[in-house]
């Protein structure tokens, strides 16, 4: 006689037998299917917060596409010592202008700067870095603004292409804003697994539902295809946060848990034919 546990336990007791997997379909109400929706999910997007976390740098063409390419394509020298020490900028002066895109590099001018924190303008172009005494102006045509203070602590890059300029901005720029990035990703792939998962493990379920019109299927109600497909997705999913802190990308993470279900799924098949107590027995 198996001995009773308790959620969670019962689950994780669960997931590693195909054969418990399904005589246990029954366990989970609507509520605990929920929590291990939730956990499932949880567990692939555990470590991408992690590794955006430790993070260091971000991509300027990832959120200002426009300025980046302008930075790239439009600073070809001089090469440029900039150096950062208690928030001032120690630089040689340089300034290009392009038709709408501004490039400055501490020319000691004073530039007319509006909007909102996310939404800052430069009046008269449409693009535009500006490397300040004391502070990074960046703006990109597509509206997005920002006003970036320079570090406390010594900072600096020796700019040699548009490459290096538009690099060390994005250093600058993810520095400040960091802490408001990391929870905005990391919402929004947490919003985009849910989805996914849900049609995934909502469309894994309903093939196991209609099982029930067969004359051999013990699986008689929704509820419980989604235990079965929950107690299936466990160990793909954890297996997808370790190689996920190992550094696998969303893509794979994806990979392993969808197609560890489907293998899963076949073995329970395999092993019970989905064929009710009785007929086991």
């Amino acid at each position: 006689m198996e001995q009773i546990q308790r959620f969670p336990v019962n689950y994780f007791a669960n997931i590693f037998s195909p054969v418990k997997m399904y005589r246990h379909r029954g366990d989970l109400g609507w509520l605990k299917i929920a929590l291990v929706f939730i956990f499932l999910n949880a567990c692939l997007i555990a470590p991408l917060s992690l590794s955006f976390a430790r993070t260091e740098s971000f991509e300027l063409g990832k959120i200002m596409p426009n300025l980046y390419e302008a930075v790239k394509t439009g600073y070809s020298g001089p090469a440029v010592n900039m150096k950062i020490n208690n928030g001032i900028l120690q630089a040689q002066a340089y300034e290009l202008v392009d038709g709408d895109t501004l490039i400055s590099i501490n020319a000691n001018k004073d530039f007319s700067v509006s909007g909102d924190q996310y939404h800052k303008k430069v009046d008269h172009y449409k693009n535009a870095l500006v490397f300040q005494k004391n502070r990074l102006i960046l703006t990109d045509e597509n509206g997005f603004g920002f006003s970036v203070r320079y570090p406390q602590n010594n900072a600096g890059k020796k700019v040699h292409s548009g490459d290096d300029l538009a690099a060390f901005a994005g250093e600058l720029w993810f520095q400040q804003f960091k802490v408001n990035l990391i929870p905005l990703i990391s919402g929004s792939m947490l919003a985009m697994l849910f989805s996914s998962n849900f049609v995934l493990m909502g469309a894994v379920s309903l093939i196991l539902w209609l099982t029930k019109f067969s004359s051999y299927s013990g699986i008689q109600t929704f509820k419980q295809a989604a235990t079965i497909t929950m107690f299936a997705a466990g160990c793909p999913s954890i297996l997808a946060m370790i190689a996920g802190f190992a550094g696998a990308n969303i893509t794979v993470l994806l990979m392993i848990q969808s197609l560890g279900i489907v293998i899963i799924i076949a073995f329970i098949f395999f092993r019970t034919k989905f064929l009710s107590e009785e007929s086991m027995n």
